[in-house]
């Protein structure tokens, strides 16, 4: 139906997510991805806390190594350089909070293709620096196969960032929880150009890697999506699923859970499919 005036509508969680451990695949431990790590385990008392029987397990996946830029615009200490980022992250919160969380020290699109990961985690978080990685997500998210529920992106620039929380479509009817959150590629379907080529060389020092990304937009980007996950947890509920951000006007707006927002982005497709108002 379409939106009544004056209505404003609201994602309610996938139900399947309240009775049993909530697997997630983290893709990038970099600058968004290791604070995001850490994020993920607070959120994982928080979610206990609150009446969650099981809370969270992660699969961290990254392939880099420490470098000396990574020291200090990153979550990584001198001490730390030369090591896979994604072992030494979730190895320190396994100490840290004694949990059981997992790192592969490997790209993800690596594992995909030589069909080694499964496809049955419940959320995906992307902190990926290239378009291709977002191809190869994107392809995994709405893979026909896929089991996929919610694919949560993080992207940024030098001063910009954006967060989007999105539903693959195969496990989302428009008659469940509300319309279905449309994910970052489809809000930003020029994520998916391929003439678009990546710059994502290895910075060689902690001061040309702040040229080209500032010191606190990870910070301010891994908030707002971890604060999405807050929400929907402690809530069950969204009424924006997104958020942009610009840190040199110091200026913030939300991507409501709206069509006509969505609209605006150029997506609408099933942006009338919505649920009756609980």
């Amino acid at each position: 139906m379409a939106q009544s005036e004056g209505l404003k509508l609201e994602h309610r969680i996938d139900r399947r997510l309240l009775d049993r451990r909530v697997a997630i695949h983290l893709v990038g431990v970099g600058g968004n991805g290791a604070q995001m790590a850490t994020c993920l385990a607070r959120l994982d008392i928080a979610m206990k806390a609150l009446g969650h029987p099981h809370g969270l397990h992660v699969t961290a996946f990254d392939a880099d190594r420490v470098s000396e830029a990574n020291v200090g615009r990153q979550l990584y200490s001198p001490a730390d350089v030369g090591r896979f980022k994604a072992l030494v992250t979730i190895h320190r919160l396994n100490q840290f909070y004694g949990l059981d969380w997992l790192a592969h020290p490997a790209r993800y699109e690596d594992h995909q293709r030589e069909r080694r990961l499964r496809l049955d985690a419940d959320i995906l978080i992307s902190c990926v620096d290239s378009r291709a990685a977002r191809r190869a997500i994107h392809a995994q998210v709405f893979h026909p196969h896929g089991n996929y529920r919610y694919w949560l992106d993080l992207g940024n620039t030098e001063s910009t960032a954006q967060v989007v929380l999105g539903q693959a479509p195969r496990h989302t009817p428009p008659t469940e929880g509300g319309p279905r959150l449309p994910c970052v590629t489809e809000l930003f379907p020029e994520l998916l150009d391929e003439a678009v080529l990546d710059d994502n060389r290895p910075s060689c020092s902690v001061r040309v890697s702040l040229a080209s990304q500032g010191l606190f937009v990870n910070d301010v980007a891994v908030r707002f999506a971890a604060q999405l996950l807050y929400e929907l947890f402690s809530n069950g509920r969204l009424s924006a699923h997104g958020v942009m951000v610009n840190l040199g006007s110091k200026r913030s707006g939300p991507i409501e859970v709206d069509p006509q927002t969505w609209r605006r982005f150029g997506y609408v497709e099933d942006a009338d499919a919505v649920a009756e108002p609980a």
